[in-house]
């Protein structure tokens, strides 16, 4: 038999592009994304599958691809089952094809993931099983042909127990590459990979909490097979700097994190850079100076709330230490540790006071040098999590939903009585400027160190394209030679950041979106090449450059004297002699 393996649609029909992780929470961007994550427990399936069965299995990303239906069905071919992970942000498309090839070849329907979990009976109007739970051997046992009703973690089955993640094979790296998937804040090129599964908290807005385990856990892979997978992707991808571990934490059991960062070493791989998803309350200063000499740049971790009354109606547990957390990464900082926190914005339990002690942490934290990176995100209760589903007891969802809404970029889905959303998009957007003042406030003087903006000729025409966050524009505005101005190319939402900084002439904007040469209207784009620049600047926030190849399409439609990337240290590189290590 033909089985498709299949991530979700990568674009849908009012032109979002998908930033696609099932387990957490999906979301639409305009224009273009610079952001590509790894299905994870969908490619482990694939190689699952043509491990453990006989049949031909393809593996297709049309997320990684950037296809809409239409494009992803020309792809696809007759398979005789399609196996497809979707979220809420992404089920309206990801029926809309499985649908389409049920109807013209009879395909036969396998949907898993965050919102079929949550919703079975709805998906199952149009598919033929929905698994629940970790879901590679269920998937398997389905297409060998075993009776459904006796296989654990087909609904309505029960979910089957938490799997041995060591009988897994390495994930898929076949079909597709895996160094292709780049998340742009990873600083080098990274692969992403998974050195444990699980987690022993039970936050009320995490997915893969209710919906993958539904019981507190965490169990890591054994250390050996974690550097033999690293060894055999560094020797098939020679250009690969590093490794993202991207699971749910990665730091639960200090003996572990110890045990891996000195078979790092053990195997000579130290010199390679690596990042992980944390916790920062399991930090530990002996296990974080084993990580640092194994080559770890720069812990993740989610922060989530400042406000004591939200973080308990957030379930968040030991996971909120305030304290801890200073301490932790004022450590991590002495010995050269960078850090990026993840906050929520509109938690339950969240008003405009609570969240502003939020605000207050970000800034604090920025300002000190201790927060290098920051993600914010309007906290949505995903269908399935004991979020979602306090809010519908409460009736603060409407009865009318529209799926889409439900990406937290921005969206505001929960109608509190006392916090009406444009208060917590007012918030959201706080979040971000205060670590925008705060970073620019700590980075001032290395910036100006750094930087050799005063290379640039005095009196030259200069265009900053604001591609990065608003803290990096402001200090290459402040830093230019005081006889030149430079006029800034940006979204809409961009101006109140930057509309008073010295050194700004012009504010173009070219709407909302990411940069992409199709978001530039054509009067814009004629503007702008009058205005013959003699230097477009692209600020970026890794040296890979993976990420800012639609910005740099718009750098070359203006058709400027010069292109210069600015790197975040400060260095302004002319674009013929990069990308360069740092």
């Amino acid at each position: 038999m033909n089985i498709l393996v299949a991530n979700s649609v990568g674009v849908d029909r009012d032109g979002y592009h998908m930033v696609h992780v099932p387990s957490r929470w999906s979301l639409g961007v305009k224009n273009f994304t610079n952001c590509g994550y790894y299905p994870w427990q969908l490619a482990y399936t694939s190689t699952l599958l043509k491990r453990d069965s006989s049949h031909d299995i393809k593996f297709l990303d049309g997320v990684l691809r950037g296809w809409d239906v239409e494009t992803y069905l020309q792809h696809a071919g007759q398979p005789d089952w399609l196996i497809m992970e979707s979220s809420t942000r992404t089920i309206r498309e990801d029926l809309r094809f499985a649908k389409t090839l049920k109807e013209n070849f009879g395909t036969r329907l396998i949907f898993t993931g965050q919102h079929p979990m949550a919703h079975p009976e709805e998906v199952l109007k149009i598919a033929d099983h929905v698994c629940i739970g970790e879901y590679e051997f269920a998937v398997l046992d389905l297409v060998q042909g075993k009776d459904p009703k006796k296989i654990a973690g087909v609904y309505p089955n029960e979910r089957g127990k938490l799997i041995d993640i060591n009988q897994l094979p390495f994930p898929e790296d076949d079909d597709v590459s895996r160094i292709d998937y780049h998340e742009p804040n990873c600083r080098y090129k990274q692969i992403q990979m998974y050195g444990s599964r699980g987690c022993p908290r039970r936050c009320n807005f995490c997915a893969a909490a209710t919906l993958y385990y539904d019981e507190l856990n965490w169990r890591p892979r054994n250390v050996a097979s974690v550097v033999q997978e690293i060894q055999t992707l560094h020797e098939k991808y020679p250009e690969m700097e590093g490794v993202f571990f991207d699971e749910e934490v990665h730091n639960i059991k200090k003996s572990f994190n110890i045990s891996l960062a000195k078979a790092i070493r053990q195997a000579g791989l130290q010199n390679l850079k690596y990042e992980a998803m944390c916790e920062y309350a399991s930090l530990d200063e002996e296990a974080m100076e084993e990580m640092r000499a194994a080559g770890y740049y720069k812990i993740r971790f989610g922060i989530e709330t400042a406000s004591d009354r939200v973080a308990e109606k957030m379930t968040l547990g030991k996971k909120h230490d305030l304290k801890k957390l200073k301490s932790m990464v004022e450590f991590g900082k002495s010995i050269g540790m960078l850090f990026y926190g993840t906050i929520s914005i509109g938690g339950l339990g969240s008003d405009k006071d609570e969240d502003q002690k939020t605000v207050d942490l970000i800034y604090d934290l920025a300002a000190k040098g201790w927060l290098d990176e920051i993600q914010v995100s309007i906290n949505t209760p995903q269908p399935g999590t004991d979020f979602y589903n306090s809010c519908t007891e409460d009736s603060l969802i409407p009865q009318s939903k529209d799926w889409e809404g439900f990406d937290g970029n921005g969206h505001v889905v929960v109608n509190y009585p006392n916090y009406p959303a444009e208060e917590i998009q007012a918030s959201f957007r706080n979040a971000l400027n205060a670590f925008d003042l705060g970073k620019g406030k700590a980075q001032a003087k290395a910036f100006a160190e750094n930087t050799n903006a005063s290379s640039i000729p005095s009196g030259s025409r200069i265009l900053i394209l604001r591609c990065v966050r608003s803290w990096m524009v402001r200090l290459i505005l402040e830093n230019l030679h005081p006889n030149n101005k430079a006029d800034i190319l940006g979204q809409d939402a961009s101006l109140e950041d930057l509309q008073s900084v010295t050194g700004l002439a012009e504010f173009y904007s070219y709407g909302s979106g990411f940069f992409a040469s199709q978001s530039i209207s054509a009067e814009l784009l004629k503007d702008l090449k009058e205005r013959q620049y003699d230097l477009v600047l692209i600020p970026v926030a890794n040296n890979h450059l993976e990420g800012f190849q639609n910005v740099m399409q718009v750098a070359h439609l203006i058709e400027p004297a010069n292109i210069s990337y600015v790197y975040p240290e400060g260095r302004i590189q002319p674009v013929e002699d990069s990308p360069v290590s740092i």
